[in-house]
C-alpha cells in the first residue's frame, strides 16, 4: 500500500487508522501545519527573524493586542517559557518593547515598535504567497470553508485539554 496516497483503503475496504488517511483530522492538521510552518520559517528567516513564532507575536501585537506575557501566549498558542525567549529576541532587535503593567509590577506588557511593524508587514507579504500557493487551483468557496473549519477548531478547547 502506498503509504503518500491519502484515500487508500485497507484490505478490508475500511480505512484504516494509518496517520495518512483523510479521516485523520490530527494527522492532516499536523502535516498541513508542517509544510506551511517549513516554508514561513525560511521566509521569517529571510528577514531577520528567527521563524515564524517571531512572526506570530508580531502579529497578534500589531493586531492591537493589549496582553500580558500570558495572555499573549495563550493567544500565540505557544507555551510561556517559548514566548519568553521569544520577546527576549525581538526585543533585542528592538522590534518589540515591554513595560510593566500600571496594576502589577511583576506583570510585563509586551509592545510592537515601529520597526517591528515594518517586519511584520514584510513578512505578511511572505504569508500571503504562502497561502495562495497552498490554495492553488482550489475554488474560493472551498477555500473560504477550510478557513471558516480551521477558524472554528482554532477557537475551541479540546475536550480534555
Amino acid at each position: 500500500m502506498e503509504t503518500s496516497r491519502l484515500s487508500d483503503a485497507g484490505a478490508n475496504g475500511r480505512a484504516s487508522d494509518a496517520p495518512t488517511r483523510p479521516g485523520n483530522l490530527a494527522f492532516l492538521l499536523h502535516a498541513a501545519n508542517a509544510r506551511m510552518t517549513d516554508h514561513l520559517d525560511r521566509a521569517a528567516a529571510e528577514i531577520g527573524l528567527r521563524d515564524m513564532r517571531d512572526w506570530l507575536v508580531l502579529a497578534a501585537l500589531a493586531d492591537g493586542e493589549q496582553a500580558n506575557q500570558l495572555e499573549l501566549s495563550r493567544i500565540v498558542c505557544v507555551d510561556k517559557s517559548t514566548l519568553i525567549s521569544v520577546l527576549d529576541r525581538l526585543e533585542r532587535q528592538r522590534l518589540v518593547t515591554r513595560t510593566v503593567a500600571p496594576t502589577d509590577r511583576r506583570v510585563r506588557i509586551p509592545r510592537i515598535t515601529a520597526a517591528g511593524r515594518r517586519a511584520h508587514a514584510k513578512f505578511a507579504v511572505a504569508r500571503d504567497a504562502a497561502e495562495a500557493h497552498a490554495f492553488d487551483g482550489v475554488p474560493d468557496a472551498q477555500r473560504k470553508l477550510v478557513l471558516s473549519l480551521l477558524a472554528r477548531f482554532a477557537e475551541r478547547e479540546i475536550a480534555g485539554a
